[in-house]
């Protein structure tokens, strides 16, 4: 569903008129928009962040690739900074690096950083862009690509027709108690109710969501 779509859903539930047609750009910058349904939106991607934190979502997953160079430790994931790591792989050699700390990173590297095949990787502040920054460790002596298959939040949404990524039902249901609730017309009873269905189906789109990835916390020996 689109963001218009959405804003629509939770203004119809509080009696209130729609948006008839897209607006252009950033839907704060628009003067077709009245203030409350600028409001509404504001409510839909706080609910929209809300059923993002709550779950690894598997619309949410993508990979980040770098590309290493010799006698470079330090590299940037073009990614921003709100992601999370699931697993990490050297695609040239089939090797899982692992997470470890900055203070183990430090440990190993003095007198000299070890060099070969990056087994490890450690994060390391960000980029003038924002986008998170990794260490790797050894540091490589070959050009080599490693995947980094990651959880990030699709971008605040702005845009008329831009479409939602995560399951719609929680976000609208939570846009939709929080205006209530914004609105402090009903003395907390009926926020708190639309508050528990939007809780059930965001449990249920999670339920959902998790049958298709119920292999991630198995654990094989080879």
């Amino acid at each position: 569903m689109t963001f218009r779509g959405l804003i629509n859903e939770v203004l119809i539930r509080l009696r209130e008129d729609t948006i008839s047609s897209d607006w252009s750009g950033d839907i704060n910058d628009s003067t077709t928009i009245t203030a409350y349904q600028k409001v509404i939106g504001s409510l839909v991607n706080d609910a929209k962040r809300h059923v993002e934190e709550r779950h690894d979502w598997l619309v949410l997953r993508e990979t980040a690739d770098i590309t290493t160079v010799a006698s470079t430790k330090n590299y940037s994931l073009s990614s921003g900074q709100e992601i999370k790591v699931v697993d990490v792989i050297n695609n040239t050699t089939g090797t899982q690096l692992v997470q470890v700390s900055k203070a183990y990173l430090n440990s190993i590297k003095y007198p000299t950083d070890p060099t070969g095949e990056p087994l490890y990787y450690g994060f390391n502040g960000a980029d003038t862009s924002n986008n998170l920054k990794v260490d790797l460790s050894p540091i490589p002596i070959n050009a080599e690509t490693i995947s980094f298959d990651i959880v990030k939040y699709q971008a605040t949404l702005t845009e008329a027709d831009t479409v939602l990524s995560v399951p719609e039902k929680p976000v609208i249901l939570g846009a939709w108690a929080r205006a209530i609730a914004e609105r402090g017309e009903d003395g907390g009873t009926q926020s708190s109710l639309m508050a528990g269905e939007a809780s059930e189906s965001l449990k249920q789109a999670i339920m959902l969501d998790s049958g298709n990835t119920r292999y991630e916390t198995d654990w094989y020996v080879n």
